[in-house]
């Protein structure tokens, strides 16, 4: 009867050290997207260039859903459109986090506005049952958050 109870005790330990684990993987992941975000906003800000006497005028990033990728793309024009890109790098969520949405954000030049325009945004994270977003809102504020898949 020992042995049983102490079986299911162990059992409820673990279980809740591996949650825990699960919540720190999602919770580390967010704060990598965030502090990715983070870059680009700062680029756009300060007009960043990546190709020699190019005019930047976005600074983007890509990801999909059940993905563990996600792209930072440098925009710029030729002449007076916004048509040419170059990937800045290729980033992996570490531990098996996926996306759990689809979606593209950038930051346009020269003040770092959000793009799409809205008051927030929100690239979901997920991880078995547990969830996490890393938001970025209009202002320029940018967060992450466990426990939800929606920014407030």
């Amino acid at each position: 009867m020992v042995a049983f109870i102490v079986a299911i005790m162990s059992t409820v330990v673990l279980a809740n050290i591996n949650s825990g684990r699960v919540e720190k993987q999602i919770e580390s992941s967010g704060r990598n997207v965030a502090s990715q975000l983070h870059e680009l906003r700062q680029y756009a800000l300060t007009g960043k260039q990546f190709v020699a006497a190019s005019a930047p005028c976005l600074y983007q990033m890509n990801w999909n859903s059940g993905s563990s990728n996600y792209t930072a793309t440098y925009w710029y024009k030729t002449g007076n459109v916004c048509d040419q890109s170059m990937t800045i790098a290729t980033y992996t969520l570490p531990n098996g986090v996926t996306f759990q949405n689809s979606g593209t954000i950038g930051f346009t030049l020269p003040h770092g506005q959000l793009n799409p325009s809205g008051a927030s945004f929100g690239m979901a994270l997920t991880k078995g049952s547990l969830v996490g977003v890393a938001c970025v809102y209009e202002g320029g504020r940018i967060e992450d958050i466990l426990g939800t898949v929606s920014c407030p």
